[in-house]
């Protein structure tokens, strides 16, 4: 590592795992009822849930989506719960893995750029959220749309095979924005891209938005605080690709940690702890550094 990346590591601070979107938004019934509905019409009709396509086309998909969005709600709002309802599913399917990235963590992936180069994407589960660091990455749903806090992302990814055979994984990510304490909801941002040898290393280029360098902040003042902006899906995925290269080349850097373990951190004042097991991501020795 770098003296850069060693500054990061060693003046970063610890955080705490926040409540999940899924936590906030699916009950007790979806666990016990709505999804294993789902997973049952799934096995009966031998259809990959992690297919989004296919996922929207069961029955009980359909149900659950009519149970909750009212009928006069947009067509946006609609797509957008879909894309939610998809995640949370697999999310629940694969055992609900949380990943917290610590502060120093997600400095080092932003700041170090650390190339992906003859690294494939891997992903330890099919589907994970991967939860950033309170209020330090910020972004919108739309350019007229006031700045949010970015919460994290769910990614979902499916084995598939191009024409000439040539397989690929398809991922699905959800960005969830704007989770708030006195807030009811969030904003969410979904969009899917496939995945072949190779691609991955190019998301970790530069130039991932039109004017400026990656990840520059584009809130007033934000400089002087660190923070960071997210303003193109490029910079989403070089993001989420440094994030699971990291969690897959270091395993040793991930800690389990129980929530009746966990500490709360007055200082964030944002949101109750998870109720969920989650794996700390720390920053610790990297490629290139002895020892």
């Amino acid at each position: 590592m770098n003296e850069e990346g060693r500054q990061l590591r060693n003046g970063g601070s610890s955080a705490q795992a926040r409540l999940t979107p899924y936590e906030l938004v699916f009950t007790e019934r979806f666990d016990a009822e709505v999804f294993p509905k789902i997973a049952a019409e799934a096995s009966r009709h031998d259809v990959d849930p992690l297919q989004p396509d296919r996922f929207q086309l069961l029955a009980a998909v359909g149900d659950a989506v009519r149970d909750v969005v009212p009928p006069e709600a947009p067509a946006d709002a609609l797509e957008q719960y879909r894309a939610l309802l998809y995640h949370a599913f697999n999310f629940w399917s694969f055992e609900k893995r949380l990943y917290l990235l610590e502060p120093a963590t997600a400095r080092y992936l932003v700041e170090a750029a650390p190339g992906l180069e003859g690294w494939d994407l891997a992903v330890p589960h099919p589907s994970v959220y991967l939860q950033l660091p309170a209020n330090l990455f910020w972004g919108s749903v739309s350019p007229a749309a006031g700045p949010e806090p970015v919460d994290g992302f769910f990614v979902a990814c499916a084995a598939g095979e191009d024409p000439l055979g040539v397989p690929f994984q398809r991922v699905a990510v959800l960005v969830v924005l704007g989770i708030r304490r006195h807030r009811a909801g969030f904003s969410v941002i979904p969009f899917d891209t496939e995945v072949g040898p190779g691609i991955a290393a190019e998301w970790a280029l530069p130039g991932g938005r039109e004017t400026g360098t990656d990840f520059q902040t584009v809130l007033p003042g934000g400089e002087i605080s660190g923070l960071y902006s997210i303003l193109t899906t490029n910079e989403v995925l070089k993001l989420v690709g440094r994030a699971l290269w990291y969690i897959d080349r270091f395993p040793e850097e991930l800690r389990i940690e129980e929530p009746e373990n966990a500490i709360a951190d007055d200082r964030l004042g944002e949101m109750p702890l998870p109720r969920l097991p989650y794996f700390r991501v720390g920053l610790g020795r990297t490629e290139g550094e002895e020892g």
